[in-house]
């Protein structure tokens, strides 16, 4: 199991109030899973890739990434385990605009150390799969909207993460470009073997046969229960 969160409460002071954002939540991605998490603003889709990204810790419940249970780790250990095991794919593609493509998806492996001749294959074959072969050498600038995010997914990939998280990733995009993104995503993750949790707004742009589920009342749900 790449991604284990079992029984999940998180809850927020609103003045004299405490307010559930989850509430006993357990939900698990398995490798080569892609699952499409939808809800209504505030339904708690940010927190619930927050808490599975280990950014922020749950008040109750446990959270697993491939294998290890986080209860105990340290703020260094979690940030140890975040940065070889979990990718993120945000809205927007976040790159620097003085560094090409590649060097964009090199970064990362350079920031973890080990940025030699098999992590530079590594950055150009996955900027390959995503279809930026003839744009290595362009900087975000030079870049559409689309190709952009591209870049973000080849650089989530780069040190082979377990799990994937992606955060509403089309929401800066139309709808063609969306949906290009959407699938590419869901085409990396299953070749690549990576356990997928994408929170979109759009379930439309998603590929036929994703498997969906909603979040409402700070639980999951089954998409057809959602609005009852």
């Amino acid at each position: 199991m790449s991604v284990s969160l079992q029984h999940l409460t998180v809850t927020v002071t609103d003045g004299p109030d405490t307010l559930t954002i989850l509430d006993d939540l357990s939900l698990a991605v398995e490798a080569g899973e892609v699952i499409a998490l939808t809800g209504e603003s505030g339904s708690g889709k940010s927190t619930l890739l927050a808490v599975a990204g280990l950014l922020r810790r749950p008040d109750a419940g446990t959270v697993a990434i491939a294998g290890t249970d986080t209860t105990g780790l340290s703020r260094k250990e979690l940030t140890r385990l975040r940065g070889s095991a979990i990718g993120f794919v945000f809205q927007t593609a976040n790159l620097f605009p003085s560094l090409t493509a590649l060097e964009q998806v090199e970064l990362v492996a350079h920031m973890a150390g080990r940025l030699d001749r098999a992590a530079r294959e590594r950055a150009r074959s996955l900027l390959e799969s995503v279809g930026l072969e003839s744009r290595l050498g362009h900087r975000p600038a030079q870049l559409s909207g689309g190709e952009r995010q591209r870049v973000g997914i080849a650089r989530a990939l780069m040190n082979e993460p377990a799990v994937l998280l992606a955060d509403e990733p089309t929401a800066a995009l139309d709808d063609r470009r969306g949906r290009e993104i959407t699938a590419l995503l869901v085409e990396q993750a299953e070749q690549q073997g990576v356990a997928t949790l994408i929170v979109t707004h759009n379930p439309a742009q998603l590929p036929a046969g994703t498997r969906r589920l909603a979040l409402a009342g700070g639980r999951v749900l089954d998409p057809a229960d959602a609005g009852r």
